[in-house]
C-alpha cells in the first residue's frame, strides 16, 4: 500500500544492546573468596563453547589449547559405549546426529560429557559452585585416582581450579580437601547399605515353593543352601537345580579319587623291598647251610684218608676204607684214586666259589630293583 504524504514513517527500532551485568563480577569475587578459604584459585579459560574441554586440558596438561583432543576422546568413548549413553539423549535426537554435533568445535558439553570425561580419563571430577555444595563425579574408589577440579559459573561456563601454590607450569597439582574424604566415606557407606538391603530384598523375594522344587529336583536336603543358589541365579529354578547337581557330582568324584588313592597307598614299596630282602636272606642262609654241610663231608673224608694213610699202610688186598666196597689196591691204593680225591676237593672248592659269586649276583639284582629309599644294608 502506497504511503500518503501526510503519513509519517515509524522510526526504526534500535537493536537491543546487551549491557554487562555487574552482578557476575560480584559473583566471581565472592566465588574466589570461597575457594581462597580452601587454598584454591580459579584459572579462567576462554569462553567459546569449548570451556569444559579447555578446563579439562588445563587440569591434565596445563594447556587449554589441547581442548580438541579431549573433545574427540569423549565423543569416541560415547560412540563406543552407545548402550550406556543413548538412553540419556534428550529431545529424541538420533544418536548419530548427537555425536556428530558434539564433535563440532564450540558445542557445549552437558552432564553426559562430564561422565564420559571421567571414565575416558580415568579420573574423578569435583565441580565447585558459588555458595553451593560441590558436585563429585566419583567413578573410581582408589584413593590414588586423580581428582579433576572445575568451577561452574551461572550454569553456562567452566573454569579450571588449582591450588594457590600451583605455578600452573603443567598438569594441576593434587588438591586435598578434608571434605572429600568425608564424602568418599559417606558414599562407600551408602553403597554398602544399599547392597545389604538389596541382598535382603532378594532373599525375601525367593518363593518357598521354588526352594522346595529345587530341593526335590537336586536331592538337596539343605533348604538354606537351595535358597542361596536361587538368589545367585536370580530365582531361576532350572539353573539352581543344575548347579546343585553338578556340585554334588563333583563331590562324589572327589570321594572316588580319594578311595582310589587310599587303595594305592596300601601297597607300600618299603614292604615290597623288605619281602625281597627277606627272601634274599633266606636263600643266603640255605646256601650257607649247604656249603657248610658239603665242606664238612669233604673234610671228613680227607681227614679219614689222611689219618689212615699216616697211621699205617693199608693192605692192598683188603677192602678199601673209603666205603666203596672195593679192594684197596683197585680203589684208593692206586695213583688214579689218590688223584680223584684231590680232584673232588678242587671241584668242591670251585663250586663253593661259584655259589658265592651267584649269591653276590642275586644280591646285586635285588638292589637294582629296590627303589632308592636310602642306604639298604644287606
Amino acid at each position: 500500500m502506497a504511503k500518503t504524504k501526510q503519513q509519517k514513517s515509524k522510526p526504526k527500532k534500535q537493536p537491543h544492546q546487551v549491557k554487562k551485568k555487574q552482578g557476575k563480577d560480584c559473583d566471581l569475587s565472592q566465588f574466589r573468596a570461597q575457594l581462597d578459604a580452601l587454598g584454591l584459585k580459579i584459572i579462567q579459560v576462554t569462553s567459546d563453547g569449548n570451556c569444559f574441554f579447555r578446563a579439562i586440558a588445563d587440569q591434565l596438561e596445563g594447556n587449554e589449547d589441547e581442548h580438541n583432543k579431549y573433545r574427540n576422546m569423549v565423543v569416541q568413548y560415547i560412540v563406543k559405549n552407545r548402550e550406556m549413553f543413548e538412553p540419556f539423549i534428550e529431545d529424541d535426537v538420533p544418536f548419530e546426529d548427537y555425536c556428530k554435533t558434539m564433535d563440532d568445535d564450540g558445542t557445549w558439553a552437558g552432564n553426559m560429557e562430564l561422565q564420559a570425561a571421567s571414565l575416558v580419563t580415568r579420573s574423578n571430577i569435583c565441580i565447585h559452585r558459588n555458595m553451593s555444595p560441590r558436585w563429585y563425579i566419583r567413578n573410581f574408589e582408589d584413593t590414588r585416582t586423580r581428582m579433576i577440579h572445575l568451577s561452574y559459573h551461572d550454569g553456562e561456563h567452566y573454569n579450571s581450579v588449582r591450588s594457590k601454590e600451583d605455578a600452573c607450569g603443567g598438569p594441576a597439582r593434587p588438591i586435598v580437601i578434608e571434605a572429600d574424604a568425608k564424602v568418599s566415606a559417606a558414599s562407600k557407606q551408602a553403597k554398602a547399605t544399599e547392597s545389604k538391603s538389596k541382598n535382603k530384598a532378594d532373599k525375601c523375594n525367593v518363593d518357598a515353593g521354588a526352594i522346595k522344587v529345587v530341593m526335590s529336583g537336586s536331592c538337596c536336603d539343605n533348604a538354606e543352601k537351595a535358597e542361596q543358589v536361587l538368589v545367585q541365579v536370580n530365582g531361576d529354578v532350572d539353573a539352581a537345580i543344575e548347579f546343585l547337581i553338578a556340585e554334588k557330582g563333583m563331590e562324589s568324584l572327589t570321594e572316588d579319587d580319594l578311595e582310589i588313592a587310599s587303595v594305592a597307598d596300601t601297597t607300600n614299596p618299603m614292604e615290597a623291598s623288605d619281602s625281597s630282602v627277606e627272601s634274599t636272606e633266606q636263600s643266603k642262609e640255605e646256601l650257607n647251610e649247604n656249603e657248610s654241610a658239603s665242606c664238612t663231608n669233604i673234610e671228613t673224608v680227607n681227614a679219614k684218608c689222611r689219618s689212615q694213610t699216616d697211621d699205617k699202610k693199608i693192605p692192598r688186598n683188603k677192602t678199601c676204607p673209603c666205603g666203596s666196597k672195593k679192594k684197596y689196591k683197585s680203589c684208593c691204593g692206586t695213583a688214579a684214586g689218590r688223584s680223584s680225591v684231590k680232584l673232588l676237593v678242587s671241584q668242591t672248592t670251585e663250586s663253593k666259589k661259584g655259589r658265592k659269586n651267584l649269591r653276590r649276583g642275586t644280591s646285586n639284582e635285588v638292589e637294582a630293583n629296590v627303589p632308592d629309599v636310602g642306604a639298604l644294608c644287606i
